[in-house]
């Protein structure tokens, strides 16, 4: 259970990346959405909800055997990203911008995300990502107003 566990809240070890293991998490997952034949997969409905479901207790146990906000727990930006790219069509412009934009939410954390982290367990880790997600889908739907250069990010 613990390799399980494991593997699942540092998404496929990304999160023991030697330096910035939630910005390369983050690219490994765009890259993957973007140049694995059907990868674009892993931002559906059928796959987003039971990983943010399964990401909060896996991050809790994480933190209990790792400390307090573990670096290599990773879950949370897939979480972010998945709800950045959920039902979108993005262009290549989409994409970095989506990827830019998220890590620069993630690190800024501007209010309320800031407050989110003190949650208690999984619930920190996971929770503040996936606003941060959510402000990245309200600018790229707000941009996609003024250009069709990035694509489309409708509604969740």
């Amino acid at each position: 259970m613990n390799r399980i566990v494991t593997l699942f809240a540092t998404f496929f070890y990304t999160g023991f990346f030697p330096f910035a293991p939630a910005t390369f998490a983050s690219l490994v997952f765009v890259l993957v959405y973007k140049f694995v034949p059907g990868g674009d997969w892993i931002a559906t409905w059928t796959i987003f909800l039971p990983t943010l479901a399964l990401s909060i207790p896996a991050s809790t146990w994480m933190e209990r055997t790792h400390g307090k906000d573990p670096h290599c727990v990773v879950i949370d930006e897939v979480v972010g990203m998945q709800i950045v790219l959920l039902s979108a069509t993005p262009t290549i412009a989409g994409l970095v911008a989506a990827f830019a934009l998220f890590r620069i939410f993630d690190v800024w954390k501007p209010f309320p995300i800031d407050r989110l982290q003190s949650l208690p367990g999984g619930w920190g880790i996971v929770v503040d990502d996936a606003l941060a997600g959510l402000y990245t889908r309200v600018v790229l739907m707000l941009a996609g107003l003024a250009t069709h250069a990035l694509g489309r990010f409708p509604l969740l």
